[in-house]
């Protein structure tokens, strides 16, 4: 099974998710090829591989070759992910932690996870659970996601940014 996590570009740490990640390689909860991209994060990868960053072609590929796609909740690497048709493991990133400014990935996941769009790990057992039972949990989010609320991605972040919908221009 290869696993693929990333922390995207931010310029912050993200040690808790490398950590828990790192321990469940050494408490093998987790296992198979795994591959950490670390960005900004400080802390010592010690169980499984790990780059800082990658080109994005590397990155393209990593998604591709994933079985599981395991990152931090930003927007431009949750939509990619799914736009190459993969269901994301997402652990949002928290103001509490110093991991950002706010808790905008938090609201976002949630928002997904209701449309039933993502697995949201919301802390290390979480994570590790639903990364070990990802096939089970991925399959029965397949089965469920005609329940999902209406609405769509991009009037969802349309909303969240405070912007109306885009307006068709009529030609005269």
């Amino acid at each position: 099974m290869k696993i693929f996590v990333t922390l995207g570009f931010e310029n912050f740490s993200f040690d808790r998710l490398i950590r828990a990640i790192d321990n469940g390689v050494r408490n093998r909860r987790i296992s198979g090829d795994i591959l950490i991209q670390t960005g900004h994060s400080l802390y010592p990868v010690r169980y499984c591989e790990s780059k800082r960053f990658l080109q994005f072609d590397e990155i393209m590929s990593c998604f591709r070759a994933a079985d599981i796609v395991v990152g931090h909740a930003g927007v431009g690497t949750t939509l990619l992910c799914l736009s190459l048709g993969k269901i994301p493991v997402i652990f949002p990133r928290l103001a509490k932690y110093r991991e950002h400014v706010d808790n905008h990935q938090m609201q976002f996941a949630k928002m997904l996870e209701k449309r039933k769009m993502v697995l949201v790990a919301y802390d290390d057992d979480d994570l590790l659970a639903k990364i070990s039972g990802y096939g089970p949990l991925v399959e029965s989010l397949r089965l469920h996601r005609a329940d999902a609320p209406s609405g769509s991605l991009r009037v969802y972040l349309e909303e969240l940014l405070g912007q109306a919908p885009a307006q068709k221009e009529i030609a005269p």
